[in-house]
């Protein structure tokens, strides 16, 4: 049975190859320190609630992305976002309302445009 072929390592202009864990050796400490600094899902504010109402949203949602739907293309969605950014409006973080089932390519342009990359 062949071997995996290598990636590269995950770290920004890094030129080295990757184990398992996405980073090369010299790298691997980063997603240790990144994963620490980032908390948990639940600290973040993705607890059982969170869970919950995702999957609400989903099934609400057919499992098919929104964006793509309006531009007459049907993709599975994978993420929930919230329409109205919740560092806005932390009062809508579970209302059904502000939610919207994404594709992960829709869901990271969205996120790139609100945060003005």
């Amino acid at each position: 049975m062949a071997s995996r072929p290598n990636r590269a390592c995950r770290y920004p202009r890094c030129p080295g190859y990757a184990g398992d864990g996405g980073y090369c050796e010299a790298h691997a400490s980063h997603k240790r320190e990144r994963d620490r600094w980032r908390g948990s899902a639940a600290s973040r504010g993705y607890d059982y609630q969170w869970q919950q109402v995702r999957v609400r949203a989903l099934k609400r949602d057919k499992y098919l992305c929104q964006m793509c739907l309006a531009d007459g293309r049907v993709t599975p969605a994978v993420d929930v976002d919230h329409i109205t950014p919740i560092r806005a409006d932390s009062s809508r973080r579970l209302d059904l309302d502000n939610l919207q089932s994404l594709c992960r390519p829709c869901h990271r342009a969205k996120t790139e445009r609100e945060q003005g990359n």
